[in-house]
């Protein structure tokens, strides 16, 4: 995925626009869209999906890939809200344990990965340990989602130096994770 200054580069030079013209498209004042293109603000997820959609329009790929990895198919029904609501190109897949999301990791190199502690087989934790083995996956953010109070294991996570969120996951607090993760908020 692009980062919103790439972002704004890339529809300037397809589109062939000015900083100026394209802030009248968008309907935002120049000094928006400047500062959006040297990285000194982010703009408001409508604004996001706008450029989005205009990156859409010239053939600018934008595609963000999610993957949750939870015993739970209701994560995954809740990430794919969260999602909807951050980029309108975003892909949402989920594997129901560990081994299945290693394998699904290989196979889409996903942006961001939300990552359940407690699965049958091989956890969570065994899979962040594992994941820097899958190639293609240098710029993947992972985040630790759990039920578990256990605090010894919470250590444990915490230890790997990822995000930890607790469940039931939030649909407003997944959204601002994703944008912070992925650059799109």
């Amino acid at each position: 995925m692009l980062s919103t200054p790439e972002l704004v580069a890339e529809i300037r030079r397809v589109g062939g626009d000015t900083q100026e013209a394209l802030a009248r498209r968008l309907g935002v004042s120049f000094p928006t869209v400047n500062a959006w293109e040297r990285g000194r603000s982010t703009p408001r997820s409508n604004h996001r999906r706008r450029l989005e959609q205009l990156a859409a329009e010239l053939g600018i790929i934008t595609e963000i890939t999610v993957l949750v990895i939870d015993d739970d198919p209701a994560t995954g029904a809740i990430v794919q809200s969260a999602a909807a609501e951050v980029s309108s190109a975003t892909t949402v897949e989920s594997a129901l344990n560990g081994w299945e999301g290693l394998v699904r990791c290989g196979a889409l190199r996903p942006d961001l990965i939300f990552l359940d502690i407690l699965m049958p087989g091989i956890d969570g934790i065994e899979v962040a340990r594992r994941l820097p083995e899958v190639e293609g996956l240098g710029r993947t953010e992972v985040v630790f989602v759990t039920s578990s109070t256990d605090e010894r294991l919470l250590a444990r996570a915490r230890e790997l130096g990822h995000e930890l969120l607790a469940k039931p996951l939030d649909v407003d607090r997944l959204v601002t994770v994703m944008g912070e993760r992925l650059g799109a908020v």
